[in-house]
């Protein structure tokens, strides 16, 4: 069964394992897309700056379902690897940051990738539906 991170009671226990890695498979948050972003036990759960989020008022249209206010995200799934997505989009780089987004329906930012560090890629536990 497919659930947003609202959904979930208890959150930060329900969708992280032992051993701190995601307890579920990751998929894009629109409601009608299936589209797996990361499978089950890829991802480690870490804090980060939510800030990084926020587009440049000129990059997209307003998107209804990543409201603003959750720009102050501190959790975030975390790879080192690129390789180890299953689907993930890839934006331009704007500064030093690439917004990834949903492959299949180009939602997004769901997550970035801070090009300063080549093994810092975050999708944002907020921003994602679990396969619970």
């Amino acid at each position: 069964m497919h659930k947003a991170y609202k959904n979930i009671e208890n959150p930060l226990e329900t969708l992280v394992n032992k051993s701190g890695k995601n307890a579920a498979d990751i998929l894009c948050p629109k409601e009608n897309c299936k589209c797996i972003i990361l499978r089950k036990n890829t991802a480690t759960l870490v804090e980060r700056d939510g800030a990084k989020l926020s587009l440049p008022t000129s990059t997209l249209p307003e998107n209804t379902l990543l409201k603003p206010d959750d720009d102050n995200d501190t959790h975030f799934w975390h790879v080192t690897n690129m390789m180890d997505f299953e689907n993930v989009g890839f934006s331009t780089t704007i500064g030093t940051t690439k917004y990834l987004s949903c492959a299949d329906c180009d939602l997004g930012p769901i997550g970035y990738h801070d090009t300063t560090d080549p093994k810092e890629f975050v999708i944002s536990i907020k921003r994602a539906k679990y396969n619970l």
